[in-house]
């Protein structure tokens, strides 16, 4: 319960920094774009259904927000090492605690769920420009 008191208050932390970013219509798509493919990846590597959607939702949440912030705090590069660093960190506390898996499971579920997201990004991309190319590049 302790963990989950940590994660509410960083996560509201995060949000009153970012100034309500919950209006933000592309953090929502995010968000659900991102839990959608981190419960995808998490329910391939563990083999059975998650029951904790929720904390699925939370941890998605939390990895945007500290996407975000490394993305508009640092370079390019160490911005994806702290995303990445951060989602294994998150993914394994919060969601593979409990698994034989271990660090590699963990591993393997961040890997997929990124893969995950970047190819439901691209196809939403993809639909966006069809319907509104006027305002394409």
């Amino acid at each position: 319960m302790k963990t989950r008191a940590i994660a509410y208050g960083f996560g509201s932390l995060a949000l009153a920094i970012c100034g309500f970013i919950l209006y933000n219509v592309s953090f929502v798509l995010d968000a659900i774009v991102m839990t959608i493919a981190l419960y995808g990846a998490i329910s391939i590597v563990i083999g059975r259904e998650l029951k904790q959607l929720l904390n699925v939702l939370i941890v998605s949440l939390l990895a945007i927000i500290l996407s975000n912030l490394s993305f508009h705090l640092f370079q390019q590069f160490i911005s994806f090492g702290v995303t990445f660093l951060s989602m294994l960190v998150l993914i394994k506390h919060f969601l593979i605690r409990n698994h034989e898996s271990g660090w590699f499971g963990t591993l393997c579920a961040t890997i997929l769920s990124l893969v995950f997201s970047a190819i439901i990004g691209i196809i939403l991309a993809a639909i966006l420009f069809f319907l509104f190319p006027e305002h394409s590049l």
